[in-house]
């Protein structure tokens, strides 16, 4: 997986970093419902690239509540 780790607030993409996490000449496509390959391997890491680049603060921003409230109570079962 990508050596980017999303903090707080997000964080420029190189050109290079990109090239990287886009698969495919970044085409994106589907497989049986789950985007880019069949094992889900590079979707998770264009969406660690892209939490990366937004930061966790702007997906609180944008995730509708009953969204954060299932990551509330998935963060608390781990946490346990």
């Amino acid at each position: 997986m990508c050596n980017l780790e999303p903090k707080k607030d997000g964080n420029l993409l190189t050109v290079n970093d990109w090239e990287n996490v886009t698969p495919y000449e970044n085409k994106f496509e589907l497989w049986d419902g789950i985007t880019f390959d069949p094992d889900g391997k590079q979707r998770d890491t264009l969406c660690l690239a892209l939490l990366y680049n937004m930061g966790l603060q702007h997906l609180l921003d944008i995730l509708p509540v009953n969204s954060i409230e299932i990551l509330i109570d998935l963060l608390d079962s781990k946490n346990k």
